[in-house]
């Protein structure tokens, strides 16, 4: 599978408030849900860019609210980094191919009964697309 690219969110897993179980759902239900969380909502904006370096960026768009001084203020004081005019990145992780499988590292750290944990996640092929973590994503 070739992950160069743009990745977009098709479907994420929400908590069901009356079963306490995370359910799959597509993003346009989940912007539809007035009973969901804003950060709920924005995270089904979210873009992931795999580069050819071993770069994956999570892209966020910029908000229609903030202003260009506050965005030309961020970027000098180095709390934003811009993808294009209209993007953010919110950050950059690594990815890799190992032994035929793909890895995002997502930075994880800690350890389980006393045994370090690996940051590294497999990313697993889907039809027509990608899971990462919580997120089922299509190329686009």
């Amino acid at each position: 599978m070739n992950i160069i690219g743009k990745w977009n969110v098709a479907e994420a897993q929400v908590l069901n408030r009356s079963t306490f179980k995370l359910d799959w759902r597509t993003a346009a239900d989940i912007m539809a849900d007035d009973s969901l969380e804003d950060y709920e909502k924005q995270s089904v904006s979210y873009s992931y860019l795999f580069t050819e370096e071993g770069k994956a960026l999570t892209l966020f768009p910029i908000p229609d609210n903030i202003t260009k001084e506050q965005i030309d203020e961020a970027l000098a004081s180095g709390e934003l980094k811009l993808y294009d005019d209209s993007t953010m990145v919110l950050e950059e992780k690594a990815w890799k191919e190992e032994d035929g499988k793909l890895f995002y590292n997502s930075g994880a750290k800690g350890e389980v009964l006393g045994e370090e944990i690996s940051p590294w996640v497999e990313i697993k092929q889907t039809d027509g697309g990608i899971e990462l973590m919580a997120y089922r994503l299509i190329k686009g």
